[in-house]
């Protein structure tokens, strides 16, 4: 079993000073593996949502499984991957009317797909662009964020055909993100009714591809049929969001924040670390926890460890409640400078809180930096 002071005297042979992301390389790259035999056997064209890594060297673990074409949520992202070299970019954010201009620039040198939902869109997009740009329509098979209606095949099809008057703009087709499925009781059930949402679409428009994106949709089922592109991301990392879920095993948690402990306070049966909301974001689980405690063997991560949850947040501060025997036990030897890993709520949020992260080998992974204004 995962022993938490053990974890502690393998996190300080990393010479960690401060709250730092470490990525097990092992575990990241058996997901990674995993996803693509999946598409492979269903024959879907994997295009992974950069976005939760935002990370070229985690991009090219990707690229080692095969991986060529991938998915990111801003400009920045899109020109950080192509950058590195990445050819292929869907941008699966609303296109903004604002920066035309720079999304030409960018089309100019990759093959660039972009998302679009209205006409004055679409209008910005043809008479500002001069480079060929892929056009995706945005389909709302049920989420209610963003996009067109599934249903309302009359707006479909009128934008579809906006789209294929307007000059250096193509219609690639249908694309949603069923969002919906990380809350839903039964994320399999939901990723089938997004499936047939899309091909109800796609039976009346009569083309284009159909493209849909959500890890606990593609992780809890192998039927991918209809589809022709998939583009989960947060499935290279996971967290505890998706492992309360049950859409993956705890095996499978990538990625974790070693934090350093500034206070032990057995009395009240807590112990605080030098790591807030500005660490790890204020994404909480069901029962109110920031997060759990992993351990830490010769080789990576291990399992939860038994009886902590990380109770309260604030700004810089994280509050370690012992519920169990095992942890009382554990709190009473642990020190201020002792280290303990933090698996997160939801990765794609803690990772946006770094500059870059260490794998467990020592190598540091840069990654994007959001752009200033």
């Amino acid at each position: 079993m995962p022993d938490l002071l053990a974890t502690s005297r393998r996190l300080r042979e990393h010479a960690i000073r401060r709250a730092t992301l470490l990525v097990d390389e092992r575990r990241a790259r058996c997901n990674i593996k995993t996803f693509v035999q999946r598409a492979a056997s269903a024959n879907v064209i994997l295009r992974p949502h950069f976005k939760t890594h935002q990370s070229a060297k985690v991009a090219q673990w990707f690229g080692d499984a095969g991986v060529t074409r991938a998915t990111v949520s801003s400009l920045g992202q899109a020109r950080y991957f192509a950058d590195h070299g990445w050819q292929d970019l869907t941008l699966a954010m609303g296109a903004n009317p604002r920066e035309v201009a720079d999304y030409d620039d960018l089309a100019a040198r990759i093959d660039l797909g972009l998302l679009v939902d209205h006409p004055h869109t679409i209008a910005a997009l043809a008479s500002g662009l001069n480079h060929p740009v892929g056009c995706w329509l945005d389909c709302d098979t049920g989420y209610g964020r963003t996009g067109v209606p599934w249903h309302d095949t009359d707006r479909l099809h009128d934008l579809v055909s906006l789209i294929e008057d307007a000059p250096n703009l193509t219609f690639r087709g249908l694309l949603t993100h069923a969002g919906h499925g990380y809350v839903a009781e039964d994320p399999a059930n939901t990723f089938s009714q997004t499936r047939l949402r899309l091909q109800e679409a796609h039976t009346v428009l009569k083309r284009g591809l159909l493209s849909a994106g959500d890890t606990p949709g593609f992780a809890t089922t192998r039927d991918w049929s209809g589809l022709d592109e998939a583009r989960p991301g947060n499935f290279v990392f996971y967290d505890l969001m998706q492992l309360e879920a049950d859409i993956c095993t705890a095996d499978q948690l990538a990625c974790a924040v070693a934090c350093p402990v500034i206070g032990v306070y057995p009395e009240r049966q807590e112990a605080v670390i030098h790591a807030g909301a500005v660490h790890l974001s204020r994404e909480a689980l069901q029962d109110g926890s920031f997060g759990r405690l992993l351990g830490l063997g010769e080789i990576g991560f291990e399992g939860l460890l038994p009886g902590w949850e990380l109770e309260r947040l604030s700004q810089e501060h994280g509050i370690l409640k012992a519920i169990g025997d095992q942890a009382r036990a554990e709190l009473v030897n642990l020190r201020p400078g002792n280290l303990v890993l933090v698996a997160p709520v939801h990765s794609c949020l803690t990772c946006e809180q770094f500059d870059c992260y260490q794998t467990l080998a020592g190598e540091t992974l840069p990654r994007y930096h959001r752009e200033s204004f």
